[in-house]
């Protein structure tokens, strides 16, 4: 008899799979693509941390981490340690950057409110409608009695003109920079330190223009600018198509009916109005498309020379000219940047749309600007490319093909529509959810709708109406825009109607857009197997999405607005019920309310509001507030409060909002939890204590 045994199974041994992965991507290189993340790790931390890091401390400390990568990488011992070295190093690398911005690009900052008699030049000026314009000045003197900003940002009356270079005297009410409204929320403050401007306010009556624009190259673009823009106005008339298309064109967003910012942004479509990655990318792809075909129709040139690079630096012209006709924003920049890689790519005949080549744009755009990595729109752009090219990468690999025949180009373009729409509104959809507490759950169909419209119509018709423009020969072009345009309005309100209120999501946790974000690059840069752990990630991140607590007591940095969560589980709103803070408040509640005012009992000695099934108290004297903190439950007091003289449960003073600006609160249990949005105080330069009134 023949004793047959079982065949052994093979044995999974995770760990030699996981070897063979880790060393699959390593031989790729792909592990090089998260030194740009780390650095932008470190850029967070460079702006989060209760306190500066002089660069000199950071460049040294990231010197001598390279050194020690070095050395560890001529020792067979100390090998292991030189990729956790290296990113070590970008970390410090992205701190350093922050430091040296704060030194080069920071400003001094207005630290009270106060009316001044000042003198400078235009930086930048936009028409914001109803007779008014916003311009960034330059300030050579005024009558300042503190610190004096490199320059400050200005409400005027009157459109003008103000042409950029022009000196101007004027006399103004300033105010310091306003910090994030709730912790947790978008620092404005930051981001207008890092340009340069220490104060915000209004003139009394429009500036005295004092000198004309001195020649030079910024005069000659805004003189540009502003005839392209008298050009479209002319033509279309003062239409809402011509508002929009002056938008695209020329970067004139003031004109635009808010009705129709607002549908485009519920309907998913707002990405049309931030001169970005897709714009630019039209623009200069026209540009290339023309420019090779109308080479190829030599049949010498075509089999003789390098038709694609040369179309390739007409698109690079073409590009530099849109991002100085449309002003040179920041998201501009960006997108500017990442198309100029692509199209160096395509000089030196190397892949344009690769992995590497959004690492290298990144590493571009941080060197010019570190500070804009904690901007949405960084963020979502750079994720959205990141998605699509990873799913680019991941379909090239795979050589899949639909369709036959004729039908493959049209179901190509159709699918690669939707595809696209699809990955990059997922992509962006928790940065979305976490910045401004809002998804679009038809801007799927929203953008198959109107992408071709924008694409083939629209941008193209913008290029020739340009290019047109000069032979005063656009008319017919720019008609063709605004009908597209007036189509892609309505497919907009069209779908925002739907949404309704639907799309609100409230506020979700930072660790909730965090890990789907790293899911997200997990998925796209690696290309074993083990990307598929990214999914477990984004699939943590959207677990946790509900987890963010609901605040039950609300304090603006200057204490005039207050929200408290009424017995009706909405939050009621006391003092500007209907302004900018309190409608950031209502978004982060998924509340679909324009105005949260609740029906408030006061009298001349202060206001209180319910709160749950008590009072929220505001005394506007001292003589209030022994009775207040007798009474309420919660206070919130314009004057400095003694917590052992006050019964209240929930106190927050003058001392409070000052020293660490907005405030929230929410019941746990039987104790109040406080969380503000300066836990260390005004620790950074761009931080400033606020105004806190006191009657």
């Amino acid at each position: 008899m023949t004793l047959v045994l079982p065949r052994a199974r093979p044995r999974l041994d995770l760990g030699a799979r996981l070897a063979g992965w880790v060393a699959h991507d390593a031989a790729f290189g792909r592990f090089q693509l998260w030194l740009p993340v780390l650095a932008v790790v470190g850029i967070f931390l460079g702006v989060e941390l209760p306190f500066a890091v002089a660069p000199w401390w950071s460049g040294g400390a990231a010197a001598l981490v390279l050194g020690a990568r070095v050395a560890a990488g001529r020792s067979t011992r100390l090998a292991r340690a030189g990729p956790v070295l290296l990113a070590l190093a970008a970390v410090l690398v992205g701190i350093l950057a922050v430091g040296l911005q704060e030194h080069m690009s920071g400003t001094p900052v207005v630290e009270r409110a106060g009316t001044v008699d000042l003198t400078g030049r235009v930086v930048a000026a936009e028409a914001r409608g109803a007779g008014r314009a916003s311009i960034v000045v330059a300030v050579t003197g005024g009558s300042f009695r503190g610190a004096v900003p490199r320059r400050v940002r200005l409400s005027v009356r009157g459109d003008g003109p103000f042409p950029v270079g022009a000196r101007i005297a004027a006399k103004a009410r300033l105010f310091p920079l306003q910090g994030p409204v709730y912790p947790g929320g978008y620092d404005s403050s930051r981001r207008l330190f890092f340009d340069g401007i220490g104060a915000s306010g209004f003139t009394y009556g429009p500036p005295a223009v004092t000198a004309p624009p001195a020649p030079g190259l910024a005069a000659t673009i805004d003189r540009v600018r502003t005839a392209v823009a008298e050009n479209i106005t002319s033509s279309l008339g003062e239409t809402r198509g011509a508002a929009f298309a002056t938008a695209l064109l020329v970067g004139h967003r003031g004109d635009m009916a808010p009705e129709d910012v607002e549908a485009l942004r519920v309907s998913g479509l707002g990405h049309l109005l931030a001169i970005s990655g897709l714009h630019m990318a039209l623009v200069a792809g026209s540009i290339f498309a023309a420019v090779r075909f109308a080479l190829a129709l030599s049949p010498r040139l075509a089999l003789g020379a390098p038709i694609r690079k040369w179309a390739a630096i007409a698109g690079l012209l073409a590009a530099t000219f849109y991002l100085a006709l449309s002003g040179g924003s920041v998201a501009t920049l960006r997108a500017y940047v990442m198309l100029i890689v692509g199209l160096v790519a395509i000089l030196v005949d190397r892949p344009a749309l690769t992995m590497r080549t959004i690492a290298v744009a990144a590493v571009v755009v941080i060197a010019l600007d570190p500070v804009c990595v904690t901007e949405p729109s960084f963020q979502m752009s750079f994720l959205a490319v990141v998605a699509l090219v990873g799913a680019y990468e991941w379909w090239s690999f795979r050589r899949l093909r639909f369709g036959v025949g004729w039908s493959r180009p049209v179901t190509a373009f159709v699918l690669g529509l939707a595809m696209t729409s699809l990955i990059a509104g997922l992509a962006t959809a928790p940065a979305a959810a976490y910045h401004f507490h809002r998804l679009a759950p038809y801007g799927l169909p929203a953008n198959l709708t109107a992408m071709p419209i924008f694409t083939l119509l629209v941008m193209p018709s913008g290029v020739i109406a340009l290019a047109l423009m000069p032979l005063g020969l656009e008319d017919a072009p720019l008609a063709v825009m605004r009908w597209g345009l007036d189509l892609i309005l309505v497919i907009s309100h069209a779908a925002a109607d739907a949404t309704g209120d639907s799309g609100l999501t409230g506020r979700i946790p930072a660790a909730s857009a965090i890990l789907a974000a790293l899911g997200l690059l997990w998925l796209a840069i690696f290309t074993a197997p083990w990307r598929v752990a990214g999914a477990l990630f984004v699939a943590a991140g959207l677990a946790i999405a509900p987890t963010a607590p609901r605040f039950d007591v609300m304090v603006a940095e200057d204490g005039e607005t207050i929200a408290a969560r009424g017995p009706d589980g909405r939050l009621g709103l006391l003092g500007d019920s209907d302004g900018f803070v309190a409608s950031l408040w209502l978004k982060g509640d998924a509340d679909p309310r324009a105005d949260g005012a609740v029906p408030a009992a006061c009298d001349p000695l202060g206001c209180t509001i319910p709160l749950g099934g008590e009072r929220l108290a505001r005394p506007s004297s001292a003589r209030a507030l022994a009775d207040d903190c007798a009474l309420a439950a919660a206070v919130v007091a314009p004057m400095r409060v003694r917590l052992d003289r006050c019964a209240a449960g929930l106190v927050i003073d003058r001392r409070d909002l000052k020293r660490h600006g907005a405030a929230v609160a929410w019941r746990h249990g039987a104790q109040w939890q406080i969380r503000t949005a300066r836990p260390f105080g005004p620790t950074r330069r761009w931080q400033v204590p606020p105004d806190v009134a006191h009657d």
